[in-house]
């Protein structure tokens, strides 16, 4: 349900209520958003479709972040009142060689001067470690593509991967599930070896033949996310103990581990002590990829902390317009 974003609320409203915020995480799958005042405390979450800045066009990014914050204003109770500032963090937003008029679409949704628009990496970053947005850390996104982010003493930032499934993000789900569709056709082919991930996608993974998949890869409009829906095939076979499955994965995990380090070399984060959040869905694949991602870091940086964030993307998006309140008071 879409309600109006930029309606005048009552003062008696607002002051009992307080100002609060919204954050927005817009990746290549999905976008969610979340709905809290200072204390970070979710007061409603909302969940929509894609808004990769670089492959969507501009109305349907639009639309993705106005249904996912529309739904987290309605379960807030808050959908009269405007917020403070949303911020928004998108995939694919760095691509983007003139951003205002996707400024202009989302101010024209949630009012003048009140968005915040940045990349998804950026938030992520924000929430990956307890101690503050400042504090030297790196962050690891590998959903339908992969990037790792980073931020150093005195706020250099850095990054590595991230550029789109043709040219980059290695270790993410599209790669992850083009590679298990490239066994398939191997295998079919006689020039690899056999592969559970085969029967697998023959029969749960909604797909009923050669002929069919190429149809899917070569005749569809989708994107790199139709093709990262795959990666479920990929994983169930490798925790099935697939050979192939699980080689796929630990060459990820590597990959991953090398946009890290990269990032890590880059801010000389080497003999430091600092969080490595790990952010996205093929994180599922727990240590068939983690422990090759894992090892691979700490021969480099073996005081790195590496996990889950301290706080979603979203809520990373609220801590990001808190910390500018503050540097502009």
């Amino acid at each position: 349900m879409r309600v109006n974003l930029a309606v005048r609320p009552s003062l008696a409203k607002l002051s009992v209520m307080g100002p609060f915020f919204i954050g927005i995480d817009g990746g290549g799958t999905r976008t969610r958003a979340v709905v809290a005042r200072s204390d970070l405390a979710p007061l409603g979450r909302g969940v929509s479709g894609p808004a990769n800045a670089a492959t969507r066009p501009l109305p349907g990014v639009v639309e993705s972040v106005q249904e996912a914050a529309s739904d987290a204003l309605l379960a807030a109770s808050l959908r009269d009142v405007p917020p403070e500032t949303v911020v928004v963090g998108l995939a694919g937003v760095d691509s983007i060689t003139d951003r205002q008029p996707l400024v202009r679409a989302l101010e024209a949704v949630f009012g003048m001067g009140r968005v915040l628009l940045t990349s998804d990496a950026q938030i992520a970053l924000a929430g990956a470690a307890a101690d503050g947005v400042d504090t030297p850390a790196v962050v690891l996104i590998a959903g339908t593509g992969a990037i790792a982010f980073g931020q150093g003493p005195g706020g250099v930032v850095a990054r590595a991967g991230g550029f789109g499934s043709l040219l980059s993000d290695e270790g993410g789900g599209y790669a992850i599930a083009r590679q298990g569709l490239v066994a398939v056709v191997r295998e079919i082919d006689g020039r690899g070896p056999p592969t559970d991930i085969r029967e697998r996608l023959f029969t749960t993974g909604g797909v009923s033949s050669l002929t069919e998949l190429l149809e899917r890869v070569y005749r569809s409009e989708g994107g790199a996310a139709d093709i990262a829906a795959y990666f479920p095939v990929v994983l169930a076979a490798a925790r099935a103990g697939d050979a192939e499955a699980r080689r796929i994965l630990e060459e990820a995990g590597r990959e991953l581990a090398l946009d890290v380090v990269t990032v890590v070399r880059k801010l000389g984060l080497e003999g430091a002590s600092f969080t490595v959040a790990t952010i996205g869905g093929v994180f599922a694949a727990g240590d068939l990829l983690l422990a090759p991602l894992v090892a691979a870091i700490h021969r480099v940086a073996p005081q790195a902390r590496i996990g889950p964030p301290a706080y979603p993307p979203e809520v990373g998006a609220i801590r990001l317009a808190l910390a500018a309140a503050r540097k502009s008071s």
